[in-house]
C-alpha cells in the first residue's frame, strides 16, 4: 500500500507539470518521467538500484525536459527509502554522491548556480535523508528498548526460577534435618522392642517409651517447619536456630539411642558466625546418624579444633564396609555439604581403612585478614 502510495505520488508530481509548462513531450520523456513511477514498487527490495535510477532519470530529464519542483521528488523518495535501511555514514556518502551528480545537472539545465531549482534539490534530498535517518533511529530505539524489556523479562523469569530451586533445596535440606535422626531413632528402638518384648519387657517397654517420645518430636518439628512455609517472609518468628554450643544436648540424645560418642574441643565456640554455627551443628548431627545408621560398631569421635584462623570439626566413626557406610545416592551428605559450602568451607567425607571421616573445615576472621592486607599494602 505504501509502494502504491509513492507511485502515485510520483506519477502525479512528474506528469502534472509537464503536462501544464510543456508543449510536446517526446517519447522518451515519457520514458524518463515514467521510470520513478515504476522504481516505487521495488525500492524496498532493491534500495540502492531505485536510487540510481532516478538520479539518472533527472539528469536525463535535465537533458531532454523541463525541470520542474518535483523532479528531485523520486530522488527523495528513494534516498528517505535507503536512509531507513542503512548506517548514517552509509546515507551521508550517498547524499553526497547523489548531490554531485545532481546539482551540475540542475545548473547546467538552468545555467545558473544558485537557482532556487539548485536549492530545491538540496533542500528536497536533505529533508528525506533525515526525515529516513530520523525514522531509522526512532525504529532502532523501540526495537532496543523492546529488546530490554524482553531481557528483563527473562532475568527476572530466571531469578524467580532460580529462587524457588533454592527455596525447594533448603526445604528439602531443614526437612531432612528435622526428621532423619528421629526417624532413625524410632527404628531402631522398634526393632530393639520387637525383638524383646517376650525375653525382656522391660527393655521393651522402654525402647516403645524411646520411640513415643522420638515420635512426638518428630512430629513438632515437621509442625513447626509446615508453619514457617505457610507464614509471609516478614511476619516469620525468629525462632533461635542450633548451634554447635547445643551439641552436648545432641550428644546425649545419641547416647540415649545406644550410640557412644566421645568428644573433644581446642578452643572455645564463642563468637562464631551464625552461618557456620548452624552448618557445623547440622553437620555433626548428620555424622552422628549415619554413624548410627551404617556403622559396624554403635560408636562416634567428634573432634572440634577452633583458632584464629579456621575452625575445623572431624567426626569419626568405625565402619565394616566403606562402600555402603559413605550412601553416595543419600541426601544428607549431599545437604551437608552444600551447608558448609554455602559457609564458605570445605568438605571432605571418606574411608580411611576401617574409619569413616566427615571433615569440614571454615575460614574464620576472613575481613579481618581483607583489613590487614589493605593496610599493609597502603
Amino acid at each position: 500500500m505504501r509502494d502504491l502510495l509513492a507511485a502515485v505520488t510520483v506519477l502525479i508530481a512528474s506528469f502534472g507539470p509537464l503536462f501544464r509548462f510543456t508543449d510536446v513531450i517526446p517519447p522518451i520523456g515519457y520514458i524518463i518521467a515514467g521510470l520513478p513511477v515504476l522504481l516505487m514498487f521495488v525500492r524496498r527490495r532493491y534500495p540502492w538500484v531505485v536510487l540510481a535510477g532516478c538520479v539518472a532519470c533527472f539528469v536525463g530529464a535535465s537533458l531532454l525536459l523541463d525541470l520542474t519542483p518535483f523532479s528531485a521528488l523520486p530522488t527523495g523518495i528513494a534516498v528517505f527509502t535507503l536512509a531507513t535501511r542503512t548506517t548514517r555514514r552509509t546515507v551521508i556518502i550517498a547524499v553526497l554522491g547523489v548531490l554531485v551528480v545532481m546539482i551540475p545537472a540542475s545548473v547546467f539545465h538552468e545555467w545558473a548556480s544558485l537557482h532556487p531549482l539548485t536549492i530545491l534539490v538540496l533542500v528536497m534530498v536533505g529533508f528525506f535523508a533525515a526525515a529516513g535517518d530520523a525514522i531509522r533511529s526512532r525504529r532502532a530505539y523501540i526495537e532496543q528498548i523492546t529488546q530490554r524489556a524482553v531481557q528483563a523479562e527473562q532475568t527476572r523469569e530466571a531469578e524467580a526460577s532460580r529462587r524457588v530451586a533454592e527455596d525447594r533445596l533448603r526445604i528439602a535440606r531443614d526437612l531432612h534435618d528435622a526428621v532423619a535422626h528421629q526417624i532413625s531413632v524410632i527404628n531402631l528402638h522398634a526393632g530393639v522392642a520387637s525383638r524383646a518384648i517376650d525375653e525382656d519387657p522391660d527393655a521393651a517397654r522402654a525402647a516403645l517409651t524411646t520411640v513415643s517420645t522420638a515420635a512426638r518430636r518428630v512430629l513438632g518439628e515437621i509442625g513447626d517447619l509446615l508453619s514457617t512455609l505457610r507464614t509471609p517472609d516478614e511476619a516469620q518468628p525468629l525462632a533461635a536456630a542450633p548451634g554447635l554450643r547445643q551439641m552436648n544436648v545432641l550428644i546425649d540424645e545419641f547416647e540415649a539411642s545406644g550410640l557412644q560418642v566421645t568428644s573433644r574441643l581446642d578452643g572455645t565456640l564463642d563468637d562464631l558466625p551464625a552461618s557456620i554455627d548452624l552448618a557445623g551443628y547440622r553437620l555433626i548431627h548428620e555424622a552422628l546418624t549415619n554413624a548410627q545408621k551404617h556403622g559396624s560398631e554403635l560408636r562416634a569421635h567428634i573432634w572440634i579444633e577452633r583458632s584464629e584462623r579456621r575452625l575445623r570439626i572431624l567426626v569419626t566413626n568405625p565402619a565394616s564396609d566403606l562402600a555402603e557406610s559413605v550412601v553416595p545416592a543419600g541426601h544428607g551428605l549431599l545437604g551437608i555439604r552444600e551447608r558448609v559450602t554455602a559457609a564458605g568451607g570445605e568438605l571432605h567425607a571418606g574411608g580411611e581403612g576401617a574409619i569413616f571421616r566427615i571433615d569440614a573445615v571454615f575460614p574464620l576472621r576472613a575481613d579481618a585478614d581483607a583489613d590487614a592486607d589493605g593496610d599493609s599494602t597502603a
